[in-house]
């Protein structure tokens, strides 16, 4: 799904470049930062889960969730990256 989004993109970049005459790419990322990213994801989703559960702002609980989730999203991508 991600390779899939970055070629959308840059298709969609090519033919804004070609009408206004600039040169805009995206980076595409290597399979070592999204390595960190995931792991960056897992250390700040289970910070926030142990934060919201010790303080009276549950919701802090609901973001860390949503970055366990990411996390769990980037290493099924990471199955099908090259």
């Amino acid at each position: 799904m991600v390779i899939k989004m970055l070629k959308i993109m840059d298709e969609a970049c090519e033919s804004v470049n070609g009408a206004l005459g600039v040169n805009v790419k995206f980076p595409k990322p290597t399979k070592k930062q999204l390595q960190a990213t995931q792991i960056l994801n897992v250390t700040t989703g289970a910070t926030c889960i142990a934060l919201g559960m010790v303080s009276p702002y549950k919701k802090i609980s609901l973001l860390g969730g949503l970055s366990l989730a990411g996390a769990c999203f980037i290493g099924s991508q990471l199955k099908h990256f090259d």
